[in-house]
């Protein structure tokens, strides 16, 4: 199902959240359009190429398509990069510290001249007459990692950030009461992100940002400021990664 959360006019936001196979991960793809042009973000991989391309063109055609945005290298944000490469012209936006791996997703010669390679710093880009933001997110959890900001809709697109794993039975698009939903991302988070260093430093970025609404990878999103600064605010605090190593005995010999 689609749902298009934001619509002015020229300027639309889209979210795909339902193509994946039960039994899968459940994993969010978005799709931003300002005026004739689109980019594509985590576009997933092969098993849900033809469920997307289907989707996506009930907005804009894809050959519409101006990007593909990969915000790390993990295989369900980009394994099925060749068939949009075949159907599109679009250019791949593709953190530059993992650009050697675009070969492992695609057709060597099909990416020949379509990728942009954002450095550690980020970047901008122009979609059609619009700008946005690609953000640093280092180590949360690759290290090399990207997030999109639009200025014009005010969604931060988080990636892994954010992400909640719903149990079949309680899915919901939107997060209603943040201290109910944390049982669904502190597994994840304790464990995929990096440090607590890298969610201080983020939250840093973020609280410079306009944010009306943080739509990670998988599970619900964070609608309005209250909500979304619950969640920079948790991140500020959370204990992860390689904060957790002592206690969590893991460099030792299996008996």
């Amino acid at each position: 199902m689609a749902t298009e959360f934001f619509n002015n006019g020229t300027h639309r936001c889209i979210r795909f959240d339902d193509l994946t196979e039960e039994g899968d991960v459940q994993a969010n793809q978005f799709l931003i359009i300002h005026g004739e042009k689109g980019m594509l973000l985590d576009p997933g991989g092969n098993k849900l190429f033809s469920k997307l391309v289907a989707e996506v063109s009930k907005f804009i055609p894809p050959q519409k398509l101006e990007y593909l945005f990969l915000s790390h290298q993990d295989p369900d944000v980009g394994a099925g990069l060749n068939g949009y490469l075949l159907v599109t012209d679009a250019k791949i936006c593709f953190p530059a510290v993992w650009e050697r791996f675009i070969p492992a997703f695609c057709a060597k010669s099909l990416a020949d001249n379509r990728v942009i390679a954002i450095p550690d710093s980020g970047a901008r880009l122009k979609l059609d007459s619009a700008d946005i933001v690609l953000l640093p997110a280092h180590f949360l959890h690759s290290p090399g990692n990207l997030q999109v900001y639009d200025p014009i809709s005010k969604m931060l697109f988080s990636g892994d950030l954010g992400t909640s794993l719903l149990p079949p039975g309680n899915v919901y698009q939107t997060v209603s009461d943040f201290n109910a939903h944390v049982e669904f991302m502190e597994p994840f988070h304790r464990r995929y992100m990096t440090s607590g260093q890298a969610c201080r430093l983020w939250t840093a970025m973020a609280r410079a940002l306009d944010i009306e609404r943080i739509a990670p990878q998988h599970g619900a999103m964070f609608e309005g400021k209250a909500m979304v600064n619950q969640l920079i605010e948790w991140v500020a605090n959370l204990k992860c990664g390689v904060d957790l190593l002592a206690e969590q005995n893991w460099y030792r010999i299996p008996d």
